[in-house]
Protein backbone atom coordinates (compact mmCIF):
# COMPACT_ATOMS: atom_id res chain seq x y z
CA UNK A 1 0.00 0.00 0.00
CA UNK A 2 1.48 3.41 -0.90
CA UNK A 3 0.38 5.85 1.96
CA UNK A 4 1.50 9.49 1.97
CA UNK A 5 1.77 11.73 4.77
CA UNK A 6 0.43 15.04 5.07
CA UNK A 7 3.04 17.66 6.64
CA UNK A 8 1.00 20.36 8.78
CA UNK A 9 2.56 23.40 10.62
CA UNK A 10 2.14 23.62 14.11
CA UNK A 11 -0.47 26.43 13.73
CA UNK A 12 -2.40 23.86 10.86
CA UNK A 13 -2.24 21.14 13.70
CA UNK A 14 -3.43 23.45 16.15
CA UNK A 15 -6.66 24.25 13.89
CA UNK A 16 -7.07 20.94 13.21
CA UNK A 17 -7.46 19.35 17.07
CA UNK A 18 -9.48 22.77 17.78
CA UNK A 19 -11.95 21.10 15.44
CA UNK A 20 -11.91 17.53 15.73
CA UNK A 21 -12.51 18.49 19.66
CA UNK A 22 -15.99 20.57 18.45
CA UNK A 23 -16.72 17.60 16.23
CA UNK A 24 -16.26 15.38 18.98
CA UNK A 25 -18.54 17.85 21.19
CA UNK A 26 -20.74 17.43 18.64
CA UNK A 27 -20.58 13.78 18.00
CA UNK A 28 -21.66 13.40 21.74
CA UNK A 29 -24.88 14.56 21.19
CA UNK A 30 -26.05 12.46 19.02
CA UNK A 31 -28.63 10.08 19.64
CA UNK A 32 -27.39 6.38 20.61
CA UNK A 33 -30.33 4.80 20.61
CA UNK A 34 -31.15 1.15 18.73
CA UNK A 35 -33.63 3.15 16.38
CA UNK A 36 -30.78 5.57 14.92
CA UNK A 37 -29.62 4.22 11.88
CA UNK A 38 -25.91 5.01 10.88
CA UNK A 39 -25.11 6.68 14.22
CA UNK A 40 -22.92 3.35 15.59
CA UNK A 41 -21.13 3.32 11.83
CA UNK A 42 -20.61 7.59 11.71
CA UNK A 43 -19.59 7.27 15.56
CA UNK A 44 -16.75 4.62 14.27
CA UNK A 45 -15.40 6.06 11.12
CA UNK A 46 -15.13 9.11 13.11
CA UNK A 47 -12.88 7.25 15.59
CA UNK A 48 -10.82 5.37 12.88
CA UNK A 49 -10.06 8.73 11.11
CA UNK A 50 -9.14 10.54 14.03
CA UNK A 51 -6.76 7.40 15.10
CA UNK A 52 -5.53 7.70 11.26
CA UNK A 53 -4.92 11.87 11.71
CA UNK A 54 -2.26 10.98 14.93
CA UNK A 55 -2.38 14.26 16.37
CA UNK A 56 -1.59 13.48 19.36
CA UNK A 57 -1.63 16.16 22.84
CA UNK A 58 -1.42 19.56 21.82
CA UNK A 59 2.70 21.14 22.80
CA UNK A 60 2.77 22.81 26.39
CA UNK A 61 3.79 26.61 25.15
CA UNK A 62 4.50 29.45 27.25
CA UNK A 63 4.64 33.22 26.22
CA UNK A 64 8.37 34.69 26.14
CA UNK A 65 8.13 37.69 28.34
CA UNK A 66 9.82 40.04 25.98
CA UNK A 67 8.65 39.68 22.76
CA UNK A 68 5.28 37.76 23.72
CA UNK A 69 5.72 35.07 21.03
CA UNK A 70 4.56 31.76 21.70
CA UNK A 71 7.44 28.85 22.43
CA UNK A 72 7.82 25.48 24.12
CA UNK A 73 7.24 25.35 27.97
CA UNK A 74 10.05 23.94 28.23
CA UNK A 75 12.23 25.98 26.13
CA UNK A 76 15.06 27.52 27.76
CA UNK A 77 15.58 30.39 24.96
CA UNK A 78 12.88 32.37 22.94
CA UNK A 79 12.99 30.97 19.34
CA UNK A 80 11.94 34.53 17.83
CA UNK A 81 14.00 37.17 19.99
CA UNK A 82 16.62 34.76 21.51
CA UNK A 83 15.63 35.66 25.49
CA UNK A 84 17.15 33.41 27.67
CA UNK A 85 13.64 32.14 29.51
CA UNK A 86 13.68 31.54 33.12
CA UNK A 87 13.38 27.74 34.31
CA UNK A 88 10.21 27.09 35.31
CA UNK A 89 8.94 25.82 38.85
CA UNK A 90 7.56 22.10 38.77
CA UNK A 91 4.05 23.62 39.34
CA UNK A 92 4.15 25.89 36.49
CA UNK A 93 5.57 23.10 34.37
CA UNK A 94 2.52 20.95 35.41
CA UNK A 95 0.72 22.29 32.60
CA UNK A 96 -0.52 25.56 34.47
CA UNK A 97 1.57 28.06 32.03
CA UNK A 98 -0.35 27.57 28.26
CA UNK A 99 -1.46 30.58 26.83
Amino acid sequence: MNEQQFKLSDDERARLRAIVATIDREMSRLPRSATTEGTDGLIGSWAELVKLLALGPAPEVRECPVCHHIGMLAATLCGYCWTKLSPLSSAVHGGQASP
